[in-house]
Order: structure tokens, then C-alpha cells, then sequence
């Protein structure tokens, strides 16, 4: 077959944690040239991520025990 006409998939991201293929997406991706990720730098990301204050339409609800029992 062509090489014009052969296609390949693109594994993303979330298809390889679903089905359990991160190692597939990490070969791909070293095949693309993507370099390796500075632990710290994505440490701090995840950090400030985790941080971000919520929007005004979130809220966060923990039920009393009242609630729990169905009084």
C-alpha cells in the first residue's frame, strides 16, 4: 500500500489511560519528538491545578448526618 494513502491513529492521551496503554503512548509520543516533562515543572502545574479556586456555580456539599439517615 502507498505510504500517501497509509493511516495511522493517533493513540491520545485519555484512550491510553482508559485502556491501559500509557507505555503505547509514550513511545508514540518519544517517535513524535516530544521531549521528556521536568518533574518539578509538572509537579507545580498539577499543584496549581489542584488549587484553583472553584467558580461561583460550584459548590461543595457534604451531607450532615442528619441527611445521611433520611431525617
Amino acid at each position: 500500500m502507498d505510504d500517501s494513502v497509509k493511516r495511522i491513529s493517533r493513540l491520545t492521551l485519555s484512550e491510553a489511560v482508559k485502556n491501559g496503554r500509557l507505555d503505547a503512548f509514550i513511545d508514540q509520543e518519544e517517535l513524535r519528538g516530544v521531549p521528556d516533562c521536568d518533574v518539578y515543572v509538572f509537579t507545580a502545574a498539577v499543584e496549581r491545578l489542584i488549587k484553583a479556586p472553584q467558580s461561583e456555580d460550584q459548590t461543595s456539599h457534604f451531607p450532615s448526618g442528619d441527611d445521611l439517615n433520611g431525617k
